[in-house]
Formats: structure tokens, sequence, C-alpha cells
């Protein structure tokens, strides 16, 4: 079970962020683009379940107690972090 929650709550913001990205741009939706409100409670919300699972990945992290595993995630995380900003940024 944790491996299921893991892996899909790592795939969700890449799911959120292009459908963001894409129902925002009026050369592809036309009338039907977000507006601003919600483009931002899109936002808000991709940086709620990113930050969720930060705070989840840290946990359990701390929770195995050997400073490879320290070190692994934290470089992971920065990988995971610079894709999702590069996703933002597109």
């Amino acid at each position: 079970p944790n491996s299921f929650f893991f892996s899909s709550s790592f795939q969700l913001p890449f799911a959120l962020i292009p459908v963001l990205t894409f129902t925002s741009l009026p050369s592809v939706m036309h009338d039907f683009a977000n507006g601003l409100f919600w483009r931002v409670a899109g936002g808000l919300l991709i940086l709620l379940i990113c930050s969720i699972n930060m705070y989840f990945v840290v946990a359990y992290v701390m929770s195995l107690n050997h400073l490879a595993l320290y070190i692994g995630a934290g470089i992971l995380s920065v990988i995971y972090l610079g894709f999702v900003f590069y996703l933002v940024s597109l």
C-alpha cells in the first residue's frame, strides 16, 4: 500500500500541471480558457499537493535513520522540485 501511495502522489503534480497549463492557454481553448481565478486556484492546489508530498517524504526518510538515505532523498527531492518548476515554467 505504501508504494502505491508514494507513486500516485508523485504522479499527481505531473498530471495537474499540464492540465492547468493547456486549459489556461487561449490559443488552445479559445473562449473556454481558464480565467485568472482558476489559474491561481489551480496553482495553489498544485503547491499544496507538492508540499504534502515533500512532508511525507521527509517524515518517511527521517524514520529510516540513515545518513546515506538522507543524502539520497535530498538529491532526489532537488531533482523532483527542479522538474516540477521546469513544468511550471513552460
